[in-house]
């Protein structure tokens, strides 16, 4: 396996890492809903003994995963990312290009599973063994598609889940909230961001950011000023009143008992985004689910130096075997 390292990680990603996973990426769209097409990148690994399946997090892309693609790919897996609906250069159900909306967080779910389905088992032909790997809002995506479809994936890797929120007041305080201000409009204020955002912060702010790795953050934000189909920063109150929903269905006993097939969740240890007591309750209640805490870690787990990240992706390659 070929490490990229902090030293030269710039110069790295330049010269060996984009061209190697350009070398083997083939992109192409879907519509589950007609005419709204969802985007996807296939990245196909010289011998593949399976496939992973990747859901990325909240105002992410396919294109913040290319390193971690790198290391699937000399891992032995091909992989598929798409960009979520609201993302990247998927269909956007609102007019402002940096708020993330939601009519319904289910159709993260049902767009998950046609994809997988539709494109990587049909048109793709992927018959080894598939796996997925879902990161944040990606990963309660991906706990929801999981008890919904239990047969879907052979093994399932969560990272830092979306599977409770933290928010500045009370969580039952912000949703009467954003239910109300919702309700303007005849509802169409749903659409409407929970903080106002109308451009993209063009100044870095690495110590607030969700990385532990500044070289990684910078090299993705730079992407981000050059390319305005990444620059999603904010909720809309749709979309945080569906995502607590989502959250409590995803962690309830009634959904969790539904999961057949092996879990790891990898939590990280000083996360600001999303509560860590959520991802223990989910663990307690899927009997095949592995928690392997990352100590002193910020929510991107996959954006952190070499000396956290070789054992991270270790663990997880061992995990899917």
């Amino acid at each position: 396996m070929n490490w990229i390292r902090e030293a030269n990680y710039k110069e790295d990603m330049e010269a060996v890492v984009e061209p190697y996973v350009a070398a083997r990426t083939e992109a192409g769209t879907f519509e589950r809903i007609k005419g709204q097409k969802i985007y996807y990148e296939a990245y196909i690994a010289d011998k593949a003994k399976g496939a992973i399946v990747l859901s990325h997090g909240f105002t992410e892309s396919v294109r913040k995963f290319t390193e971690s693609v790198y290391y699937m790919l000399q891992a032995g897996y091909n992989v598929y990312a798409v960009d979520h609906r609201g993302h990247g250069r998927s269909y956007r159900p609102n007019d402002n290009p940096y708020v993330v909306h939601a009519e319904k967080f289910e159709d993260y779910v049902l767009d998950l599973e046609y994809f997988t389905r539709e494109i990587v088992k049909r048109e793709k032909k992927e018959t080894g063994p598939l796996y997925l790997y879902g990161h944040s809002m990606g990963g309660c995506i991906g706990a929801w598609t999981i008890e919904t479809y239990p047969d879907l994936f052979k093994k399932a890797v969560l990272t830092s889940p979306m599977l409770a929120l933290k928010f500045p007041v009370p969580t039952p305080i912000m949703v009467a909230g954003a239910s109300i201000i919702g309700m303007g409009k005849g509802g169409r204020r749903k659409k409407e961001p929970l903080s106002p955002v109308n451009a993209f912060t063009e100044t870095p702010d690495f110590e607030n950011s969700c990385d532990s790795s500044k070289c990684r953050y910078l090299y993705y934000f730079d992407k981000r000023l050059k390319d305005s189909a990444l620059q999603t920063t904010s909720p809309s109150v749709g979309w945080g009143l569906e995502a607590v929903k989502a959250c409590k269905r995803a962690i309830s006993k009634a959904e969790t008992v539904k999961i057949r097939i092996p879990v790891l969740l990898m939590q990280a240890g000083n996360d600001t985004m999303v509560d860590n007591a959520g991802q223990n309750l989910f663990a307690s209640r899927v009997p095949g689910c592995t928690l392997a805490q990352v100590p002193g870690m910020k929510h991107e787990l996959y954006m952190t130096d070499s000396d956290v990240l070789i054992p991270y992706w270790e663990k997880i390659f061992a995990f899917l075997g």
